[in-house]
């Protein structure tokens, strides 16, 4: 198992991980596969997202196997995107790629919106000292911090 810190030429590896984690778990986005594919589904775009801030991609061997983006919004880091294929879940995969969300952040506070009632994922969240917060938001996610 390796995990990459992506560049714009692997984007054809991370449209096949977004597009994935749209089309098999689409209760835990707020996304849709809408957001992503049709007009929207464009090298260009795909290339453009991965030059947007760090986003590492999960390998077992050659195939790619999950993935996980950072973000700073407003001096602080957000977590986005995190998703493993069901093929490779249960083998530490999310922890590794919570962890290089976490080592980027760098001390910043971190924050991540996760679809209530997402067990597995605040979970493994937790792990890295994120806490669920009370409120959940219009698109049916609750918000997580880790403090500086």
């Amino acid at each position: 198992m390796t995990i990459r810190l992506a560049d714009p030429d692997d984007w054809a590896a991370w449209r096949e991980l977004r597009q994935r984690s749209l089309a098999e778990d689409p209760q835990a986005f707020s996304s849709s596969t809408v957001m992503w594919t049709g007009a929207n589904d464009t090298e260009q775009r795909w290339r453009a997202r991965l030059a947007d801030g760090p986003c590492f991609i999960a390998y077992d061997g050659a195939k790619p196997v999950g993935m996980v983006a950072g973000r700073i919004v407003e001096a602080a880091a957000e977590l986005i995107s995190m998703w493993v294929a069901p093929e490779a879940r249960r083998r530490g995969i999310g922890q590794m790629l919570i962890e290089r969300v976490v080592a980027w952040a760098d001390g910043r506070p971190l924050s991540l919106r996760v679809m209530d009632g997402n067990t597995p994922a605040v979970t493994a969240y937790e792990r890295q000292g994120l806490v669920l917060q009370d409120d959940v938001d219009p698109e049916g996610c609750r918000r997580m911090l880790r403090p500086a």
